[in-house]
C-alpha cells in the first residue's frame, strides 16, 4: 500500500482520538491515553546498532536491484544500462572474486515495492541471505530528498533535520536521554557512544551524530574517533595527573558549587538553567570518567583481522568498530542502549569509503558486504545464546548513508566505473526489534523514487520502535510526518506502515 493510500485509510483507530497536549512523566513518556499506541517493553527494541555508511549506500548493487528497469535493450535509450545494470562487466570480475560466479543466480526476490516491482538483493548482501531469521526481520525504506552536498545530507540523514534546526539532534541523544530519567541514579558511563573514522573530514558535519540539539548537555553521547591506534581507555583515565587526582577532583569540585552558588534567589534557591545544569554534568562526567576504563579496554580497539572477497587484512578498523560495538552494547554490567558506527569502510578497498565516484562495483559493493557479513556475525542464530552477541528480537539495526548513487555513470576517469551522489531515490534499512519484512516505497524506472519516506519519518519512526515518544518539543513534531493531522495519526503510522507491525 502506497502511503497516500495508507494514510486516506486512516492509520488509527476511533479509539486513538486526539491526544492531549501533555500528561507524560518523565522524559519520552506517551501521553497516558497513548500506552496503546506507543510500544513498550516486550514490544519495543530495548537497545539499537546503527551503521552509517559514510558516502552512500550502493543501492542498485545491493538492497534494491529491479531487473525490470535499466536494460540493455531498454526501449527508452537513455534508461538502457542502469540501475541494477550499471557496470556490468565491473560485476562479472568483483562477484566472481566473491565466490559468486554464476550470474543467473545473482538476484534472490526479496519484497514487492509499492508500485508492484520485485525488488530482489544481489550476492553483495550474501552473508544476510545465509541468515533467514535475519532477513525475515529486514525492512527496506525507499528514502528521498532533494540536495546533493556531504555538508548537508550527512547531517539530515544522521538527525533527520536540516542544518539550522534547532531540534536538530542525533538518535543517540534521544536514547541518552531517555534511560537517564528512566533508571534511576547511579550510572556513572553512558548509555549512547559514535565511532567515527579519525580521518573524516571537518566539513562534512559527522558530529550530527552525537549532536543535542534541544537536549540538555547531558544527553550527549560519548563520541570516540577510532583508527588503528585509538586509546581511548587510556586517556579517560587521567593517567598524566598521577598522584595529583586526588587534589585535582576536590578543586574541581570547588569551582564548579563556587560558580553554581553564582546563580541563585534571594532566599539562595539555585536557579533552574540549562547553561548550569550542563556546567554540572560536564564536571561531574571529568570525575567519572576513569570509570569508563573498565568498559573501554585496550582489547575493545585492536584492529581486528578480517578475510573478505580474497582478501585478507591485518588492521581492520571496520570490523574493529562493529565488534566494540556490540560488546558496549552487550557489556554484562553497564550495557549501552544506543551505538553508532559511522563506518567508513575497510580502507583495503578504497580510501574513499563509500563515496564511490570512480569505483563503485570493485570497492562499494565489496564494503558493503564486508560490513554485512562482520554484522551478522554478531547476531545469535536460532537456537544460539550467546549474551556476546545481540539477539534480533529485541535489537534494532539501523543502516543508512549520505544517500544512495546514481543510476547512471558519472563518467569520470579511474580505474571502473563510478556514479555521483544520489539523493533522490535510494533505501534505508531497518533490522530486527518490532520491525517487519518488507519494502516501503518505491522507485521508478529512472531511479527517482515515487514513493518515499523523508528522514524525519524514518528517524521518528527509529524512535518509536526504541519505544520513545518520537513527538517531544525535543524530537519531531507532526508535521515531519507528511499527511498526518494528529500525534495519534502520526504515531499510528510509523508503527504500521513504516515498521509493517499490524494495526
Amino acid at each position: 500500500m502506497r502511503r497516500r493510500d495508507f494514510l486516506a485509510a486512516g492509520a488509527s483507530t476511533a479509539a486513538l482520538a486526539m491526544l492531549p497536549r501533555r500528561a507524560f512523566g518523565a522524559w519520552g513518556d506517551a501521553p497516558s491515553t497513548a500506552s496503546d499506541i506507543l510500544l513498550g517493553p516486550g514490544a519495543r527494541a530495548e537497545r539499537c546498532l546503527e551503521i552509517y555508511l559514510y558516502g552512500g549506500i550502493p543501492s542498485w548493487h545491493s538492497f534494491y536491484a529491479v531487473p525490470e528497469y535499466g536494460t540493455p535493450n531498454d526501449p527508452d535509450p537513455a534508461l538502457r544500462n542502469t540501475q541494477y545494470y550499471l557496470f556490468s562487466e565491473d560485476k562479472q570480475t568483483t562477484w566472481s572474486a566473491c565466490g559468486d560466479r554464476d550470474s543467473s543466480k545473482w538476484l534472490t526476490p526479496f519484497a514487492k515495492d509499492s508500485l508492484g516491482m520485485t525488488v530482489n538483493f544481489t550476492p553483495m548482501l550474501a552473508p544476510l541471505l545465509a541468515r533467514p531469521d535475519i532477513l525475515a526481520r529486514t525492512r527496506v525504506m525507499v528514502t528521498r530528498y532533494d540536495f546533493q552536498p556531504h555538508e548537508v545530507a550527512i547531517p539530515y540523514m544522521l538527525t533527520g533535520s536540516r542544518l539550522g534546526n534547532p531540534r536538530m539532534s542525533g538518535l543517540g541523544s534521544h536514547v541518552q536521554r531517555y534511560w537517564l530519567e528512566h533508571s534511576g541514579a547511579g550510572r556513572t558511563v553512558p548509555y549512547s557512544y559514535v565511532f567515527s573514522p579519525e580521518g573524516a573530514a571537518p566539513t562534512d558535519n559527522i558530529s550530527a551524530a552525537s549532536s543535542v540539539g534541544a537536549h540538555p548537555g547531558s544527553a550527549r553521547p560519548l563520541h570516540i574517533y577510532t583508527s588503528t591506534d585509538t586509546d581511548i581507555g587510556s586517556l579517560v583515565g587521567r593517567k598524566y595527573l598521577r598522584e595529583d587526582i586526588s587534589r585535582v577532583d576536590p578543586l574541581v569540585d570547588y569551582y564548579a558549587q563556587r560558580s553554581t552558588q553564582r546563580y541563585t534567589d534571594k532566599a539562595g534557591a539555585a536557579l533552574r538553567s540549562r547553561g548550569i545544569a550542563d556546567h554540572q554534568f560536564a564536571m561531574q562526567s571529568l570525575v567519572n570518567a576513569p570509570n569508563l576504563q573498565q568498559i573501554l579496554t585496550p582489547e575493545l580497539f585492536t584492529p581486528a583481522q578480517t578475510t573478505t572477497c580474497q582478501f585478507t587484512d591485518n588492521t581492520d578498523v571496520s570490523a574493529m568498530t562493529v565488534d566494540a560495538a556490540v560488546s558496549l552494547l552487550t557489556h554484562p554490567d553497564t550495557p549501552a542502549k544506543y551505538v553508532n558506527v559511522v563506518d567508513g569502510g575497510n580502507t583495503a578497498y578504497t580510501s574513499l569509503q563509500y563515496d564511490l565516484h570512480q569505483t563503485l562495483v570493485d570497492q562499494g559493493t565489496k564494503n558493503l558486504r564486508h560490513t554485512i557479513e562482520r554484522l551478522c556475525a554478531k547476531i545469535n542464530e536460532p537456537g544460539e545464546d550467546d549474551p556476546r552477541k545481540l539477539d534480533i528480537e529485541d535489537t534494532l539495526v539501523y543502516m543508512s548513508g549520505d544517500f544512495g548513487r546514481s543510476p547512471v555513470a558519472q563518467g569520470l576517469d579511474g580505474p571502473g566505473g563510478g556514479s555521483d551522489h544520489w539523493p533522490y531515490g535510494f533505501v534505508t534499512i531497518m533490522i530486527g526489534g518490532p520491525v517487519q519484512q518488507g519494502v516501503v516505497g518505491g522507485i521508478g524506472p529512472d531511479g527517482y523514487a515515487v514513493d518515499f519516506l523523508q528522514g524525519s519519518e524514518i528517524r521518528a519512526a527509529a524512535l518509536a520502535a526504541l519505544g520513545i515518544y518520537p513527538f517531544s518539543a525535543q524530537s519531531f513534531a507532526v508535521g515531519d510526518i507528511t499527511g498526518a493531522t494528529t500525534e495519534a495519526d502520526g504515531l499510528a503510522w510509523l508503527n504500521q506502515y513504516v515498521l509493517g507491525r499490524a494495526s
